[in-house]
């Protein structure tokens, strides 16, 4: 591909999260992937990847003189190590020497290296070194030690690591050890502190080695509710010109049934890049199939007209060890990302020959016609996934799952609703789409209905393969599409009986009508419907060998068996 000039975006990302972070030969195969498809940008993610790879030296001892690695810090300070935290003795000039045969072998591909962090991380020694960070058992935010802190490892990682392109953090997520977002100190200086101010302190002194060495600050807005896109959005604006801005395409996570991030565009100044999920956090992993070009197409178009020169997409999640897009049919989504990030107007046409060229699903002797009906069979599947999902792991574009899994109970189920990935928040239009009434409750059943029709009209279609495709491949293609299928009426039981419980609950309606009464007959219906899957899922679990093994993360008989419980008692309560 040629990709170096004219590109509507010309940067252009892969992040990678999880453990696969420190897997050499997955890195590898991740670049020769990113140099093949134009991606020039190579994002490594962990919040507390610095820390695992300096010590820091002067907290040991150790005053490191220009020149020095890390092997004069630790000539110096091995014998402290190892008395006071024997497990980081080793481990950090082993990360650097991985570290630095990745930037090696991405030098040689024109691939620049950022690393990923949320700030504030520490080692735990520090408490035991600096004993007052702690007040009444509460780590304090506002200590003036952190800003000094942060200078001192950063200036440490850059004299180990030239070769890095600079550091992406986001300090407003309260994800980090410290944050005054989820600071729980109460001492007067906590009490007093802006969380302006402290965002501000914290950028600035991360800005300043950073900056010394010739590298970029990255900072995300990476948060959760409008006050705090507003409170890290005014910091933002006001740090240095050569800070890029990266904003994720939707205001809070990735949740492609949300509005558009206003804030893209309101960058000052800024360079602004633009986050996008490939894998499917919120939106089944790639176990529930969903390729997001046309959503991609739509945002792209709208950040580009609002001045981003950046995209990046997330390939996996750190807190689901072990999986990645790459391993599941929504890799389709990479191509989409590099293909539309040179060119706005590549049709999904074009995506989906590339991807079945590149993934070696077209048989070798294939006549040119059965390989053009191939990409026509393909996109027709394809494009109607992100139909499905949106059916089914939202309620109305409200995000109705924890990361994809089904809720627990019915506290759980509409705290994440409502609460904590409040769509309301971001489109007041949307404040009562999950309100126990008629009209709200048939909204939610019909959608289920329309996500089933079209999951099990996909599988029909994958099990018609055209003679284009090679075997195998036709196999694979029909596996992932009955595990769709056995996914959206697991989940869709799940959400049916959870909305039916909450209207017969809640609602103002009269209990006396013969709606209301109707209802009560299906609660109790889709309960034991969806008990049924927990047997079902225990046979699955014991009969088949898929891959990846996370398919058994997203359909565990003992969640179903824990709403199940949950849902039984609330019915028998009544």
């Amino acid at each position: 591909m040629n990709t170096k000039h004219n590109a509507d975006f010309p940067i252009r990302a892969l992040e990678l999260h999880s453990l696969y972070a420190w897997d050499y030969n997955w890195i590898i195969k991740t670049m020769d992937f990113m140099k093949d498809m134009g991606f020039n940008t190579l994002i490594l993610h962990r919040n507390d990847f610095i820390d695992l790879i300096v010590y820091p030296g002067k907290y040991f001892g150790c005053e490191p003189k220009e020149q020095d690695t890390i092997f004069e810090t630790y000539s110096q300070i091995f014998r402290k190590l190892y008395r006071y935290t024997p497990t980081r003795r080793s481990g950090p000039y082993q990360r650097r020497a991985f570290l630095t045969r990745v930037l090696e072998q991405a030098a040689r591909r024109e691939i620049a290296v950022y690393i990923e962090n949320k700030e504030l991380y520490f080692p735990d020694i520090l408490l035991e070194f600096f004993p007052h960070l702690v007040k009444e058992g509460h780590i304090c935010a506002s200590d003036p030690f952190w800003p000094e802190f942060l200078k001192v490892k950063y200036r440490d990682f850059f004299r180990e690591f030239p070769q890095i392109a600079g550091i992406i953090t986001a300090p407003a997520t309260g994800e980090s050890r410290v944050s005054v977002t989820s600071n729980r100190c109460t001492c007067d200086r906590c009490r007093a502190m802006k969380k302006a101010d402290w965002f501000d302190t914290i950028l600035r002194a991360m800005y300043e080695p950073i900056h010394e060495a010739g590298k970029t600050l990255v900072v995300r807005d990476f948060v959760f509710n409008p006050e705090a896109h507003k409170e890290i959005g005014a910091v933002m604006e006001q740090l240095p010109d050569d800070v890029i801005i990266s904003l994720k395409n939707t205001p809070h996570d990735y949740y492609p049934t949300f509005p558009d991030n206003r804030r893209i565009g309101q960058a000052g100044p800024h360079r602004q890049w633009i986050e996008y999920d490939a894998m499917g956090q919120y939106f089944g992993w790639g176990i529930a199939i969903a390729d997001l070009t046309e959503d991609y197409r739509r945002r792209m178009i709208f950040a580009k007209e609002k001045g981003a020169e950046g995209v990046i997409f997330r390939t996996d999640w750190e807190s689901l060890d072990g999986h990645t897009a790459f391993l599941t049919p929504n890799k389709i989504n990479l191509y989409a990302g590099a293909l539309l990030s040179c060119r706005l107007d590549t049709s999904h046409e074009e995506i989906c020959r590339l991807y079945l060229e590149k993934e070696g699903f077209l048989n070798q002797a294939a006549r040119p016609e059965d390989a053009a009906y191939s990409v026509s069979w393909l996109g027709a599947l394809m494009e109607n996934t992100w139909q499905v999902a949106s059916r089914l792991l939202f309620v109305q574009g409200c995000v109705f799952s924890d990361s994809s899994l089904m809720p627990v109970s019915l506290e759980h189920g509409f705290w994440l609703a409502e609460e904590k990935n409040s769509l309301k928040a971001w489109d007041p239009a949307k404040a009562d789409a999950l309100a126990p009434d008629l009209v709200h409750l048939e909204a939610a059943l019909t959608e289920k209905k329309e996500a089933l029709k079209l999951a099990e009209d996909l599988y029909r279609q994958s099990l018609q393969p055209p003679k284009g495709i090679r075997a195998e491949k036709a196999e694979w293609i029909k596996e992932r599409f009955l595990i769709y299928q056995e996914f959206a009426h697991m989940y869709a039981a799940a959400v049916c009986a959870l909305m039916l419980a909450r209207y017969v609950l809640e609602t103002k309606e009269s209990p006396a009508s013969s709606y209301y009464m109707e209802k009560r007959r299906e609660l109790t219906e889709a309960i034991e419907a969806l008990g049924r899957w927990e047997p079902r899922l225990r046979s699955m679990m014991a009969e088949t060998n898929y891959h990846p093994h996370t398919i058994y993360t997203l359909m565990d008989p003992d969640r179903v068996r824990c709403l199940y419980r949950s849902l039984r008692e609330l019915e028998e309560s009544l």
